[in-house]
């Protein structure tokens, strides 16, 4: 019986959790070689509630923070304690967490620039040029 620190949650058997970490450890090592990234959902990992907070709680947080608000269901992800694991919490309208991922990227795929985007960023830049007479 393992239980979390300043928690009344404890945890009967760990191996739940430590197969949830070995397989981010494999997935880093993949990134690092071939660049693949890999992602999960923590709630539909099959891990009981105390597994999820101590998967969470082991990875720890980084130093790095990146939040995206233009939406109905803002995100923040943060590097974990672990370059190249980045946990991100999606929320409700309400400001209540309603999903936690756990990518294994260089940075979250979803916050790096798409082409459709950056054309705009060139056409506008590009505008901004000329109007400034530059």
């Amino acid at each position: 019986l393992r239980c979390l620190v300043g928690s009344e949650m404890c945890i009967r058997d760990s191996n739940n959790v430590r197969a949830v970490l070995n397989e981010l450890r494999q997935a880093l090592k993949q990134l690092r070689e071939t660049g693949a990234t890999y992602s999960i959902y923590i709630e539909k990992t099959g891990l009981a509630e105390e597994e999820q907070v101590e998967v969470l709680e082991t990875l720890g947080r980084g130093h790095i923070t990146i939040t995206f608000n233009e939406t109905d269901q803002p995100v923040e992800w943060y590097e974990s304690q672990f370059s190249g694991i980045w946990v991100g919490t999606y929320k409700n309208g309400r400001d209540d967490s309603i999903l936690h991922t756990v990518e294994v990227a260089r940075y979250p795929e979803v916050v790096g620039a798409f082409d459709e985007d950056m054309v705009t960023a060139e056409e506008d830049l590009t505008t901004w040029i000329d109007a400034a007479g530059l």
